[in-house]
């Protein structure tokens, strides 16, 4: 398995409930990207992404509850648009301790659940971190399976030419 370290791993789009079908469609359209979907009953929201192209679209169900408070709150102060940066780390147990002896304090850790259609492809521990210029920040030791990210050899591409 392979993980991005000490780099953008993805951006978290959030989008209405309403909106979620047309603004998925249109992220596919222009990125080719095949978004798979799963709603999280236990976290109120649709986790919708593609991890071959580093995108994510989160959307809070309807019903506004505890587990979704957050991301209703943020789309009645921000409207819908890019939400959160993921930022891939080494060791996120190891990442947490060294931000706390720093007074940083992280939120609870989010992991992939065997309902999520992604679960035998990857191995998510994520945390939120305080906000960064008006967007979300979270932490993420997400390893992929082979074959889930996409890479080019630029040298073998231009030498085919």
């Amino acid at each position: 398995m392979k993980k991005f370290v000490n780099h953008v791993d993805h951006a978290v789009y959030l989008s209405k409930w309403e909106n979620l079908d047309a603004n998925i469609a249109r992220l596919e359209l222009l990125t080719d990207s095949k978004i798979e979907r799963c709603v999280r009953d236990d976290m109120g929201c649709a986790i919708c992404v593609d991890w071959s192209t580093g995108i994510e679209v989160v959307s809070p169900t309807p019903e506004r509850g505890p587990a979704n408070d957050a991301l209703h709150a943020r789309l009645e102060s921000h409207g819908e648009g890019l939400l959160a940066v993921v930022y891939g780390v080494p060791d996120l147990d190891a990442h947490m301790a060294k931000l706390k002896a720093k007074g940083v304090e992280l939120g609870p850790l989010m992991e992939t659940d065997p309902c999520e259609p992604w679960f035998d492809r990857i191995v998510l521990r994520e945390r939120f971190a305080p906000g960064f210029l008006d967007s979300w920040m979270v932490f993420s030791q997400i390893d992929y399976a082979d074959g889930v990210i996409r890479y080019v050899d630029v040298r073998e591409a231009a030498s085919a030419k």
